[in-house]
C-alpha cells in the first residue's frame, strides 16, 4: 500500500452550479415547465410558474440539464438557467 506524505493546498471539489429563475412578467402559465419537471417548477394560485423553494440553485448535472430542457420548451422564454 502506498502512503502519501505530501500536502494538498487549495484543493476542493467543484460541482457544476446553475441558477434557475422564472420571470413572472413573461410567464403565460401554460404549465409546460411544471409538467416536464415538477421537482423544479410549480404552478401557483396566480396561474404562473415559479421555481420550487430550494431549487433555485442546482448542482446536480442531470437536474441542470432538466431545467435547461424546460427552459427550451417555454414558449415565451420566461425561464433562465445561468451557469
Amino acid at each position: 500500500m502506498a502512503t502519501f506524505m505530501g500536502r494538498i493546498d487549495n484543493f476542493r471539489m467543484v460541482s457544476p452550479m446553475a441558477t434557475v429563475e422564472v420571470d413572472q412578467d413573461l410567464c403565460v402559465g401554460d404549465q409546460i415547465c411544471a409538467s416536464m419537471e415538477p421537482e423544479i417548477f410549480e404552478m401557483r394560485d396566480d396561474g404562473l410558474a415559479y421555481v420550487v423553494d430550494g431549487m433555485g440553485e442546482l448542482e446536480d448535472e442531470a437536474m441542470i440539464e432538466a431545467a435547461k430542457e424546460a427552459a427550451d420548451a417555454c414558449p415565451v422564454d420566461a425561464i433562465t438557467v445561468s451557469e
